[in-house]
C-alpha cells in the first residue's frame, strides 16, 4: 500500500508534465501557424528619376515666302509638300511692266551719259582757252560745277537702273532655305502684292524642334542644381513617339523661354532633336524623357509591396509591436521595380512586399530582402502573395 504523501507527490509530477507538454505542443502550434512574409527596409536616398513631359514638334525655321515686289503668278516651278533647297526657284511674277521700267531707267541713264561727256569736252576745251587767256576764269569754273552737276544725274540714273534691274530679279522668288514647302501654295493667277501675300510657307526640316513645358518647381530644381549651366540638364534627352517607340536620335534643350505663362504656370523649354531621316514633321506629339533629374532623400519600395484599392494606394508595414499594419500612401514615379513614396512613409520603416494577405493578426516568420533582390529577382524562395 502507498503512502498518502507518496500519491500526493506523483500527482504533482504528473501534472507538472502534462503541463509541460502542453506548453511544448502549444509552442509547436504557434510556429507551425506562423504567415511567411518578405520584408524591405526602407532607406531614404538620392534617386536619378525620369521625367516625362508632353511635347510636339515644330521646325527650328518656319517661313511664309512672299514676294518684295507685286505682281501676278504666271509661272510656278514647285509644288505644295516638295523638298527644296536653298535658292531654289519657286514661282514668277509677271516682269513686263519692271521689264518695261528697267528699259527706261537704261535710257535715261545713257542720256545722263551722253550729256555729261559732252560736258567733260566743254571743260577741257575752256580749259585750253583759259591758259592761252581767251576765257575768263570764271567760265571754267562754271563748267567744272556743270560738269559735277551731269556726273550726279548719272549716278542717280544708275541708281534707279539698278533698282528697277532688281524688281525684275525679284520676279524670280527663291527659297530662302532649304526645306519642305506646306500644302498652302497659291495657283497660278493669283495677285500677290508686295511683303503681303504668302505665296508658300517653307519649314526647315533638319534638326527640328520639340517644344515642352517645365513646372516652376522643376525649372527651380534644375536650375539650383546647374547655377552656371542651367540648360545643361537636357544635355541627354530622349523621344517617345506616339507609337510607342523610341525615337533613335537624342536631343538636348537649347532654349528656355525667360519668363512663365501665365495661364498655364509653366516654363516653355524647346529641345532640338537631328532629323536626317525627315521622320518628325511639325505638329507631331511625343513624350520627351529626361533621366538627369535627381530626387533628393526618396523613399523606394518594390512595385510588388504597393495595393491600390478604388483609387487609393496602401502599404503593409511591421509596427513597433511586430504585427502588420496597413498604411496609406502617395505614390511618386516608378524607378525600375521600385515605385517613390512621397507621402506615408518615414525612413527606415519595415515593410511588407509578399505575404502581406495573410499577415494581418498573425504571428510573422520575416525574410528581409535587400535592395539587390528585388532588383534581381533572387527572392523567389521566399514568401509570395499566394503563400
Amino acid at each position: 500500500m502507498i503512502p498518502k504523501n507518496k500519491l500526493f507527490t506523483m500527482g504533482v509530477a504528473v501534472l507538472t508534465v502534462a503541463a509541460l507538454l502542453a506548453g511544448c505542443g502549444a509552442q509547436k502550434g504557434a510556429q507551425k501557424g506562423a504567415v511567411a512574409v518578405n520584408t524591405y527596409k526602407v532607406t531614404a536616398e538620392d534617386t536619378p528619376v525620369r521625367a516625362e513631359y508632353s511635347g510636339s514638334v515644330a521646325a527650328t525655321d518656319k517661313v511664309p515666302v512672299r514676294p518684295k515686289i507685286s505682281g501676278r503668278v504666271v509661272e510656278k516651278y514647285v509644288q505644295g509638300g516638295q523638298d527644296v533647297v536653298a535658292g531654289q526657284p519657286l514661282f514668277r511674277l509677271d516682269s513686263r511692266e519692271y521689264d518695261a521700267a528697267l528699259q527706261a531707267a537704261q535710257a535715261n541713264q545713257a542720256q545722263a551719259a551722253a550729256n555729261l561727256a559732252n560736258q567733260q569736252l566743254n571743260l577741257r576745251r575752256y580749259q585750253t582757252l583759259a591758259s592761252q587767256d581767251a576765257i575768263s576764269v570764271q567760265t571754267v569754273t562754271d563748267q567744272e560745277a556743270a560738269t559735277q552737276q551731269q556726273q550726279a544725274v548719272v549716278e542717280a540714273n544708275a541708281a534707279q537702273v539698278q533698282a528697277a534691274q532688281d524688281n525684275v530679279d525679284d520676279t524670280i522668288v527663291y527659297a530662302p532655305f532649304s526645306g519642305k514647302l506646306n500644302v498652302d501654295d497659291v495657283p497660278i493667277g493669283t495677285y500677290a502684292t508686295a511683303g503681303s501675300t504668302a505665296l508658300v510657307t517653307i519649314s526647315s526640316t533638319n534638326p527640328v524642334f520639340v517644344e515642352f513645358s517645365v513646372s516652376e518647381a522643376e525649372y527651380l530644381q534644375m536650375t539650383k542644381k546647374t547655377p552656371d549651366a542651367p540648360g545643361s540638364w537636357g544635355d541627354h534627352l530622349q523621344l517617345r513617339l506616339s507609337d510607342g517607340t523610341m525615337y533613335a536620335y537624342e536631343g538636348h534643350v537649347t532654349q528656355v523661354n525667360h519668363g512663365m505663362d501665365g495661364n498655364s504656370g509653366s516654363i516653355v523649354v524647346k529641345a532640338v532633336f537631328d532629323n536626317p531621316d525627315n521622320l518628325l514633321i511639325p505638329g507631331l506629339y511625343g513624350t520627351v524623357i529626361s533621366d538627369t533629374q535627381v530626387q533628393q532623400k526618396a523613399l523606394l519600395v518594390p512595385q510588388r509591396a504597393v495595393q491600390q484599392t478604388l483609387g487609393k494606394y496602401f502599404i503593409s508595414i511591421i509596427n513597433d509591436k511586430g504585427e502588420a499594419e496597413m498604411k496609406e500612401v502617395k505614390p511618386g514615379q516608378k524607378v525600375g521595380k521600385f515605385w517613390i513614396i512621397n507621402e506615408g512613409l518615414n525612413d527606415g520603416d519595415t515593410i511588407i512586399v509578399d505575404g502581406y494577405q495573410k499577415a494581418k493578426g498573425a504571428t510573422l516568420d520575416q525574410h528581409l530582402l535587400s535592395k539587390a533582390d528585388i532588383e534581381n529577382g533572387s527572392d523567389t524562395a521566399a514568401a509570395s502573395p499566394s503563400k
